[in-house]
């Protein structure tokens, strides 16, 4: 069931994709009376969704839609450029491989390939968790501002999840200061019983964190095993910020 006010946005964005236009014309161009279409027009403008030029006296698109046009731009990219470092690792490791990106205070999970080996740990995308909850998250979180770590803080629940989930501040704060000093995320039981993971920071042409691409296997994988999956993640989240155009490492 459609929301009319919903509807009636979309239409007004859809009209104005095409071209500038006052409020009279716009009022014929969707079939709706100024009254109305005014009232939603002032919801969009205080949203930066729509502009209004008092000049002109015309409507146009605004800047709140270019910004989410290049986020699921970067989105598309960022998962074309990374699918070939996902293979290699997964080829390599025969662990279970996934690409993550920033969804507000959660990581969530956009390519996956599941481990090749008999016993390995499941994902799939779609999949989501806090950011403080285990190396996909917290390679994303532990390089962002202090000021949004802080925040995020002071907004999420540390709730326990899983036997190794950190719920206190002042040892996630820890825990995220190590992460920045070695370069990498790595987490213990944090998310599930029974698995370890190792997650690299992915950046964009800004320099700013975007995503992380992370490695999860059960705990019996050998400290051996865990030390290459790091450095595989570590190496493999270099090169894709590289390719996205960050020049900071």
């Amino acid at each position: 069931m459609m929301v009319r006010a919903v509807d009636r946005s979309i239409a007004i964005m859809e009209a104005l994709k095409e071209d500038v236009q006052g409020l009279s014309e716009l009022s014929r161009t969707i079939n709706l009376s100024k009254a109305t279409l005014l009232r939603i027009l002032n919801t969009l403008i205080v949203h930066e969704y729509v502009i209004y030029n008092k000049e002109t006296h015309k409507y146009d698109l605004g800047i709140k839609l270019l910004k989410m046009g290049m986020a699921v731009s970067e989105r598309l990219d960022i998962k074309h450029v990374a699918s070939p470092y996902l293979t290699h690792i997964w080829n390599i490791s025969e662990e279970t491989v996934y690409l993550n990106i920033r969804n507000g205070d959660e990581r969530l999970c956009i390519d996956c390939l599941n481990g090749k080996k008999g016993v390995r740990v499941v994902a799939y995308a779609g999949h989501s968790s806090p950011l403080h909850v285990a190396a996909s998250g917290k390679a994303i979180l532990a390089f962002l501002d202090q000021h949004e770590i802080e925040d995020y803080l002071k907004r999420v629940r540390l709730d326990k999840v899983a036997p190794g989930t950190i719920t206190g501040i002042d040892a996630l704060r820890d825990n995220l200061a190590k992460t920045v000093e070695q370069g990498y995320a790595t987490s213990f039981e944090e998310r599930m019983p029974d698995a370890k993971g190792a997650s690299g920071p992915i950046r964009d042409i800004t320099g700013q964190i975007m995503a992380s691409i992370s490695i999860t296997a059960p705990n019996s994988r050998t400290d051996e095993e865990f030390a290459l999956y790091i450095r595989l993640v570590t190496k493999a989240a270099r090169e894709i910020s590289k390719k996205l155009g960050s020049s900071r490492q």
